[in-house]
């Protein structure tokens, strides 16, 4: 085992990293005290993983987020950003402030950026029941302005040799199946492809596995999370909101839920991807860092099998 990138058993290595929001969710700040910056990195490496997604909370000079990596010998995989893809006002104005996030990414070897259209007061109050009937949904039009504003973001962020990668997400218009259906196409054509999120898709009413099957190319960094389906189904029944479904813990250890986790890594592995395995649990019950511990030796035991 390479624990620095994964397990090898004659095929490419399993890049597998953890994220901040195991232990520290920015949307439920009240859910456990937050860990501060060292001490987060702490315990991920107490859980075992040796890469990171960046924080809210990590620092922002070069030279002291390189320091603390490197005296844990962890890298860092990659960081979310929100941007305002459909204003193309905006978006100058947001991609002029990434400038200073893509500089830090780039000096501590991270070459990933995971964008998202911002959440919508709409779009959130429909979450996990998204109307069929197309009528919450953005029409062409929209689609290739999140198109658009993703391929630009991409042109910046390629001047730092840093990849973009789109992510569906609960709670944005790129939720739902038919949603990432219509704007993976559009995405092809600029150059930019997915962070596919097996849990959000998984909320927004899609089978996880079987897209990642049959999309497996267009998958370039991946947030893997599992979903209970009691939660999911009660969060539907009832209409919670998101974050409500957070609190219910809505996401499950891998494994213990319904988005095939076997199916998925399977899939992964038979179409050698190379990307980045983010495992993602946004709440949990019991200890945070003995949760994202578990996980990660589910996945190992899972790669072990013939």
């Amino acid at each position: 085992m390479d624990t620095a990138s994964g397990l090898r058993l004659g095929q490419p290595a399993l890049r597998i990293a953890t994220a901040p929001v195991n232990w520290n969710n920015d949307d439920l700040t009240d859910w456990r005290p937050p860990a501060p910056f060292l001490e987060l990195l702490d315990r991920m490496r107490a859980a075992g993983y040796t890469a990171t997604e960046l924080g809210s909370n990590f620092p922002t000079r070069v030279e002291d987020l390189m320091r603390a990596l490197i005296q844990r010998d962890m890298s860092l995989c990659g960081a979310y950003q929100w941007l305002p893809l459909r204003d193309p006002d905006q978006l100058t104005r947001s991609l002029g402030t990434l400038e200073a996030k893509l500089t830090l990414l780039h000096a501590n070897g991270c070459r990933d950026l995971i964008i998202a259209d911002g959440l919508t007061p709409e779009r959130v109050a429909l979450a996990g029941h998204v109307p069929e009937d197309g009528s919450a949904t953005l029409d062409d039009a929209g689609m290739r302005q999140i198109a658009d504003g993703a391929a630009r973001t991409a042109s910046l962020a390629m001047r730092h040799s840093i990849a973009v990668h789109y992510h569906n997400h609960v709670g944005t218009y790129v939720e739902t199946p038919d949603d990432v259906r219509r704007l993976v196409p559009l995405l092809d054509e600029r150059g930019v492809d997915l962070c596919f999120d097996t849990g959000h898709f998984a909320y927004g009413g899609g089978a996880p596995a079987a897209f990642v099957a049959a999309h497996a190319a267009r998958i370039g960094y991946l947030h893997l999370k599992d979903v209970d389906g009691q939660v999911l189904q009660e969060a539907k029944l009832q209409r919670w909101s998101f974050l409500k479904a957070l609190r219910h813990v809505v996401f499950a250890p891998l494994g213990d839920g319904i988005a095939n986790v076997p199916a998925i890594v399977a899939s992964l592995r038979k179409n050698d991807y190379a990307g980045w395995i983010v495992v993602e649990q946004d709440t949990c019950t019991g200890d945070a860092t003995e949760t994202a511990q578990r996980n990660l030796d589910y996945l190992h035991a899972l790669v072990l099998q013939p």
